[in-house]
């Protein structure tokens, strides 16, 4: 079973300062509506070439909209010698339906 964090954990280490690195993978039209504050956007189809982007010694959130994207992702991440993936519990999708703040551009 893969290991999770709820949204509202996630925004209270957000907000502590002790946000681990938090990886959106979906699109940039996704990305840019709003995603959670302070996370990376990179796309789950361009994660194998970009794993050098993040440190493989630190925990890394995935999340997508509903999951898939985020589970290639981890599998790619894992593959690459990451060892402390975890994945936002509901993805996108929960964080917006708990009311969760975000960030956007556009």
């Amino acid at each position: 079973m893969p290991t999770t964090i709820t949204p509202p954990a996630l925004l209270a280490r957000i907000d502590a300062g002790t946000a681990p690195a938090i990886v959106d993978v979906r699109s940039r039209w996704e990305f840019t509506r709003g995603h959670v504050p302070g996370a990376r956007h990179i796309p789950f189809w361009s994660l194998p070439a970009r794993t050098s982007e993040l440190s493989s010694v630190n925990p890394v959130v995935l999340y997508c909209g509903h999951g898939p994207r985020a589970y290639f992702a981890g599998a790619v991440l894992r593959l690459a010698g990451f060892r402390q993936v975890q994945y936002l519990e509901g993805h996108m999708r929960q964080w917006r339906r708990a009311g969760l703040r975000e960030e956007s551009y556009g």
